[in-house]
């Protein structure tokens, strides 16, 4: 949830941003963030290992795109169940429609769609194809629950955290703000001094899952104008009640 958004470190009194911000954040311990990710790589494997649909995420196995409703979901599932029912494709389709009906379970939930997308690093794939990967983090080593995110709003371009962690953060010269480029790109205490040494406060934990968007939205988006006047480029002034706004929309739109 958005709503579960704090900073990394502990903030001057003020300096924590929106109000959906109510608790601090508490470090998870490593073995923790292991036992979660050999739990996402072992999913994943029990997917795709053996069944002959090798490297098929559950989106593929369907055949829709990521961006695809409940209905359109429902829609192929059943006609895929037709095709590979027992009677007729034997014990292959039997378990192809084992398969099917663990990815139809997962997609058709909101809650368990979102985690899904998480695992399988899909970042871009809300925001249409031709979406740049420029600006959007990339993962080193197995998927984390949490991730980092830099609020460019509020970096003053220091570049502290670059010194520090350099594997990690980047400078966006184009608008003069840090931001990641791989998240855990450095050892664990690297990060912490980097993320130490901000004197803003502007970099986040965030839950993996919810990364996607506010990378996206701290892309600068067209603003629209009259005529010649009001034309060019804005980034949202509270990129995480824009992420809420934005994940609320994406859901009413999957639920048409």
């Amino acid at each position: 949830m958005l709503a579960s958004l704090i900073p990394i470190h502990q903030p001057k009194f003020g300096q924590i941003h929106g109000p959906f911000i109510s608790t601090m954040y508490i470090r998870r311990p490593q073995t923790q963030w292991k036992d979660k990710a050999a739990t996402t790589r072992c999913s994943q494997r029990k997917m795709d290992g053996g069944q002959g649909v090798n490297d098929k995420n559950y989106y593929e196995l369907l055949g829709v795109s990521f961006d695809s409703t409940c209905k359109q979901i429902k829609e192929a599932y059943r006609k895929l169940q037709k095709k590979y029912h027992p009677d007729i494709a034997g014990q292959k389709g039997h378990d192809r429609t084992l398969l099917l009906n663990e990815a139809y379970k997962v997609l058709m939930s909101r809650d368990t769609r979102r985690q899904y997308d998480a695992s399988i690093g899909r970042f871009q794939n809300w925001f249409g194809k031709n979406t740049s990967s420029f600006g959007y983090s990339m993962w080193n080593g197995p998927l984390r629950p949490q991730a980092l995110f830099v609020d460019q709003n509020a970096c003053v371009g220091c570049r502290e955290c670059v010194h520090h962690a350099s594997s990690t953060f980047v400078m966006d010269e184009t608008v003069g703000c840090a931001r990641v480029k791989v998240q855990y790109g450095d050892a664990e205490a690297e990060i912490q001094v980097s993320v130490d040494s901000c004197p803003v406060n502007c970099i986040y934990w965030v839950d993996a899952e919810e990364l996607q968007v506010l990378e996206y939205l701290s892309q600068p988006q067209p603003k629209e104008g009259y005529g010649i006047f009001g034309q060019g480029w804005e980034r949202p002034a509270n990129v995480f009640v824009a992420a809420k706004a934005f994940k609320k929309q994406q859901a009413a739109n999957h639920q048409e």
